[in-house]
């Protein structure tokens, strides 16, 4: 049996555009299963193996205070990204899409904006994935992120 997991969101920060709301949702339900397949009490073999996995993960960076969040940069980057742009066409993505393709993205919205979305809450100088880009791909990520501000404050 699954003890249940409680997520609390920061009002103050959901004043924000509804795809940023969304990858703040991704991120934590990420950090919640991670919470939940490495704490319950009656685990599946995949379980137990993820267990295994990331203990040993955790083992190799002993003392490192932000494990979840280097977990997530090695390894759920790009499946927060597919999430993401999946969950966008729902949060009116057509009027951020014209928007933006107007002035930022004339071929519409790439992969790119979505990874880098993944990245906002991941840019951290613990967090080995983000201290090792270069300066180059931190100005890249952020000018993604810069522009998921634009898009609309309710979802359909």
């Amino acid at each position: 049996m699954h003890q249940p997991i409680e997520i609390t969101f920061n009002e103050i920060k959901m004043n924000r555009s509804a795809l940023e709301v969304a990858r703040t949702i991704v991120h934590e339900m990420v950090h919640a299963e991670l919470y939940r397949a490495i704490n319950t009490t009656n685990p599946t073999e995949k379980e137990l193996d993820f267990r295994e996995t990331f203990e040993e993960y955790t083992r190799q960076y002993i003392g490192d205070n932000d494990v979840h969040h280097n977990y997530m940069a090695d390894y759920w980057v790009d499946k927060m990204a597919d999430m993401l742009e999946l969950i966008h066409p729902q949060l009116g993505y057509s009027g951020l899409n014209e928007f933006l393709s107007s002035w930022a993205y004339p071929s519409g919205i790439p992969k790119e904006f979505y990874k880098a979305l993944a990245w906002d809450g991941l840019k951290y100088e613990e967090v080995r994935g983000w201290k090792n880009k270069t300066t180059q791909q931190k100005d890249e990520i952020d000018f993604h992120i810069e522009k998921a501000k634009y898009g609309t404050n309710s979802c359909n």
